[in-house]
């Protein structure tokens, strides 16, 4: 009933994506194409992915490929979360935990200070474990068992205050949508987004989700996921508008539209908003 992955999806028309105009973008190009040939675990063309377990949707564009990747490096993609959060992208450890993966990878983004995992002491950093064993956070919710919107932005903005959430109820329009994301993931921004959204909505297989949304292609509009559940799927760039959809679904449990976490530092003023 809450953020679980799961069920079926039907295929869907293939996107198109901007090939590189500069010799230093092709430069980039060429050099990942290198990389991944010499990988024998991800493949260099769409379609010849041997990990995660299951393909893309015909409409995504996977960012380990030469498409994916030349769009990543465009001058007018708003890349700067992914560059501070692809390097702290967490698995989640289990079927009910994308809410928690998700905010953990995007907190160790983020200019704040960490707690200490035994697991990896003496060094200070956010774990799905930190947070499922936090008594603050267990006392609003049991994130185990899955989580709606509104219980993520609890958890986040009443046991961390060294961070702002800004608790957003899906967009109306994929114009509202843009707006939100040229804002939270611009250059000069220090913010993170966490979308939830119905997977069939983007013809992927499973049911309700969490992760974050990295980076945002400003000529083709299309938005690109870091799924938390990497060992289904690779991050993707899927249409704006098709994400917009997925999280305009309904979460049965919370009797709401999906949405998405606006996640930054707190000023010393914040608090959760809810929009």
């Amino acid at each position: 009933a809450f953020a679980f992955c799961r069920t079926t999806p039907p295929p869907r028309a293939m996107g198109r994506a901007r090939m590189p105009s500069t010799r230093r973008q092709w430069a980039a190009v060429a050099a990942l194409g290198v990389a991944l040939q010499a990988t024998p675990s991800v493949g260099t063309l769409r379609g010849a992915h041997k990990n995660p377990a299951l393909p893309p949707p015909a409409g995504a564009i996977p960012v380990n490929t030469t498409e994916g990747f030349a769009m990543l490096v465009q001058p007018t993609t708003l890349a700067r979360a992914y560059r501070e959060a692809s390097i702290h992208l967490t698995t989640q450890a289990t079927e009910a935990l994308c809410g928690v993966a998700s905010s953990v990878t995007v907190l160790n983004a983020l200019d704040i200070q960490a707690p200490v995992d035994p697991t990896y002491a003496p060094y200070p950093y956010w774990t799905q474990t930190a947070l499922t064993s936090d008594p603050c956070v267990t006392a609003i919710h049991d994130p185990n068992r899955g989580s709606t919107r509104a219980q993520l932005s609890a958890m986040l903005s009443t046991c961390y205050p060294a961070i702002s959430i800004q608790n957003i109820t899906a967009p109306t329009t994929t114009r509202e949508l843009r707006a939100i994301l040229v804002e939270a993931l611009s250059e000069d921004a220090t913010s993170h987004v966490v979308a939830n959204f119905y997977r069939p909505g983007l013809e992927e297989v499973g049911g309700g989700h969490f992760s974050p949304v990295a980076a945002y292609d400003t000529v083709g509009d299309y938005a690109l996921i870091l799924d938390v559940a990497r060992y289904k799927y690779p991050p993707v760039w899927v249409p704006l508008a098709d994400l917009r959809d997925a999280m305009a679904a309904t979460d049965p449990a919370a009797g709401a539209p999906r949405g998405l976490l606006v996640v930054d530092v707190a000023a010393k003023e914040d608090s959760v908003a809810v929009m």
